[in-house]
């Protein structure tokens, strides 16, 4: 049987479990959003290296770790966590810009 003081920190923990859920659909929603930006960026980029450009990279990681601290944040967990988002995001670019290459040639293909 669970004491006062167990049922006490078992409901806080549920509290704070369900703050996290909220604040992970409120990520998601952002992430989405993010995403279609993405597929307009590598609808505009010539080539696999202006996808990858790792001074892009650089550059974002500086603006989230100053952010980060802005925040009293933690900055490795920022930037760690982004250099993750930015590698998944590179391959959906990359997966994006030559779904767009394909079309572009059938349609010039067509048009012979």
């Amino acid at each position: 049987m669970e004491s006062a003081e167990q049922k006490s920190v078992s409901g806080q923990l549920d509290n704070v479990r369900t703050a996290i859920d909220e604040i992970d659909e409120e990520i998601v929603a952002l992430i989405w959003r993010r995403q279609r930006l993405v597929r307009v960026a590598g609808g505009l980029k010539d080539n696999d290296d202006a996808v990858r450009s790792p001074k892009r990279m650089e550059e974002v990681i500086a603006h989230v770790r100053h952010a980060a601290q802005e925040q009293d944040g933690d900055c490795n967990v920022v930037e760690r966590t982004y250099k993750a988002m930015i590698e998944a995001f590179i391959d959906y670019e990359l997966k994006v810009r030559h779904e767009m290459e394909t079309q572009r040639k059938l349609d010039a293909f067509s048009r012979s």
